[in-house]
């Protein structure tokens, strides 16, 4: 009998070390240093049901971070950081969630080192005087005439104290940051974009011009009504670098002659390596419920033409954690916004979803909403979704890594963006 019973324990322990000996081990399923430091901060990977494979609290000295798990094709990477503010002798927490879907297991991101490229803006040498006549579009030209010299935007760089218009003459100082320095006139002479060089401006010159000797630009028509459209030619190629307002559909919608049934144009001209190209429908400004959709180019040619596409979007559910939606586009990546706040707490939660994934949402960790029992709910109302659709052969893995590794942006790209604000 004691012969049996130590063969039958025998093979009870043989069983259960060969079980385990098939049970997947963990593996690195990712490597990276993106969320050292800062607020207090904790990094957690999921899987595609949302369940928790590995947790960290993020430090200043830790660098590289090795998540461990067993996962399929890809996993879910959150980081929740927590930041305190005392007002008038109360603390105020602001809760910060943001979840990124889709990540392929065993990726590596190491945040990039880059040199900062800021343009600089070189001291003011002096003033130069200018004069444009003949002009009768608007009443008022300096919002519907773009004065550019490079570095400034919307008239800016112009005195505007020094400003006149007596129905037919502008007048104003213009502030020169260069001597001399080459500066493009933008206007519409009716629906169409028009343009004049002024070059070689120099401190103490009295510049002299007439309306009706512009010239037309190239036209890039645009197929329904935008609140916002512009063209830019880049001296930098970057988004926000050095470069010259070619057109601007605000100068045509606010002008005397306009038709809000008339389709817009903008226009361009040869020269320029790089060109910045926008149009928008819909509300440029936050905060009110609104939706639109955008198209931005910025690469060595200008299309065409601008077609903004239709579409339809319905939201059932806007809670996390019910979500139920549809949109009939096609998309590259959906950027969803969740919010609530009460007096003493904000919180919001941004995901980054590839099309054809679910949202499973990544529970998070008891150790954190034990610690900041805002965050542990069920509940939590959509804000803002925005759909990208990236022209250019981008993909969404692409914008990960630039996002992870903290690279700056990319200098070539042709994106639709849908946009619907709650």
């Amino acid at each position: 009998m004691k012969t049996k019973h130590t063969l039958s324990l025998c093979l009870l322990v043989g069983l259960i070390i060969s079980c385990d000996s098939n049970a997947p081990e963990d593996v690195v399923l990712l490597r990276t240093d993106s969320f050292t430091g800062g607020a207090e901060s904790w990094i957690y990977i999921s899987d595609q049901n949302g369940r928790l494979l590995d947790l960290r609290k993020s430090s200043d000295e830790q660098g590289v971070i090795e998540f461990e798990g067993v996962a399929d094709d890809w996993i879910i990477v959150t980081e929740v950081s927590v930041t305190s503010f005392d007002i008038n002798g109360e603390t105020h927490l602001q809760h910060k969630i943001r979840s990124y879907f889709g990540v392929p297991i065993g990726s590596t991101y190491i945040v990039a080192e880059t040199e900062p490229n800021q343009t600089t803006y070189p001291d003011t040498l002096g003033r130069a005087s200018l004069q444009l006549k003949n002009y009768s579009e608007s009443e008022n030209p300096l919002e519907t005439i773009g004065f550019s010299d490079s570095y400034n935007a919307y008239n800016n760089w112009l005195d505007h104290s020094t400003a006149s218009y007596d129905g037919s003459t502008f007048r104003a100082d213009m502030i020169l940051r260069e001597s001399p320095i080459d500066i493009f006139v933008s206007a519409y002479d009716g629906p169409d974009p028009v343009y004049k060089w002024m070059r070689d401006v120099v401190v103490g010159d009295n510049i002299v011009i007439d309306f009706e000797s512009f010239s037309p630009q190239t036209k890039v028509p645009i197929n329904k009504p935008v609140t916002n459209a512009y063209i830019q030619g880049q001296i930098e190629p970057e988004l926000g670098g050095r470069g010259y307002e070619l057109s601007r559909s605000e100068y045509r919608t606010i002008s005397n002659t306009y038709d809000p049934s008339e389709i817009i144009s903008l226009g361009y001209v040869e020269g320029f390596e790089f060109y910045d190209t926008k149009a928008q429908s819909g509300p440029t400004f936050c905060c009110q419920p609104h939706e639109g959709v955008n198209y931005h180019k910025l690469g060595s040619s200008v299309p065409e033409s601008i077609n903004l596409p239709d579409y339809e979007f319905a939201l059932n559910n806007g809670n996390l954690f019910e979500l139920d939606y549809s949109f009939d586009r096609s998309f590259n990546q959906a950027y969803f916004s969740f919010s609530d706040r009460n007096s003493y707490n904000t919180l919001t939660w941004n995901l980054s979803i590839p099309e054809g994934v679910d949202i499973k949402v990544p529970a998070i960790p008891s150790e954190i909403t034990a610690k900041y029992p805002y965050l542990d709910r069920d509940d939590l109302l959509l804000s803002y979704v925005r759909f990208e659709k990236y022209l250019d052969g981008y993909s969404y893995q692409d914008n990960i890594r630039i996002k992870l590794e903290q690279r700056p942006g990319r200098v070539n790209f042709e994106v639709l963006g849908y946009y619907f604000q709650f």
